[in-house]
């Protein structure tokens, strides 16, 4: 990564677990494995051209239906991960994300910038 000097480290899979413990303890409810075909859209009101996001339709049959499985809700969180921007797209949302493998700084020598330094 990049050194700057305010920054603080953290394990992503702890700051994750701790969002959804406060999450829960709030009401919220979290699906996961799931995989999702689509976004349920409503229009907005007073405005013909914007729609509201009030559910997803699962890439899952409901067996007393038929029908693919919806989860209807008041607000939608995208934590797609890596296919956030897949996700975005089926609301006209922009999310610029690319998954990349790796990342690289080249730079000439820096004498500041210590063996030590992480």
């Amino acid at each position: 990564g990049f050194y700057v000097e305010d920054d603080g480290r953290i394990n992503p899979v702890d700051a994750t677990m701790a969002l959804v413990t406060a999450c829960k303890k709030n009401g919220v409810k979290i699906f996961e494995g799931t995989s999702v075909k689509n976004v349920v859209k409503e229009k907005m009101m007073n405005n013909k051209f914007l729609d509201i996001v009030r559910g997803v339709e699962l890439d899952e049959i409901d067996e007393k239906t038929g029908k693919n499985k919806v989860i209807k809700t008041k607000y939608v969180v995208n934590c797609a991960g890596m296919w956030a921007r897949q996700l975005g797209e089926m609301s006209n949302v922009i999310i610029p994300n690319q998954a990349a493998e790796h990342y690289y700084l080249v730079t000439d020598r820096m004498d500041e910038v210590k063996k030590d330094w992480p």
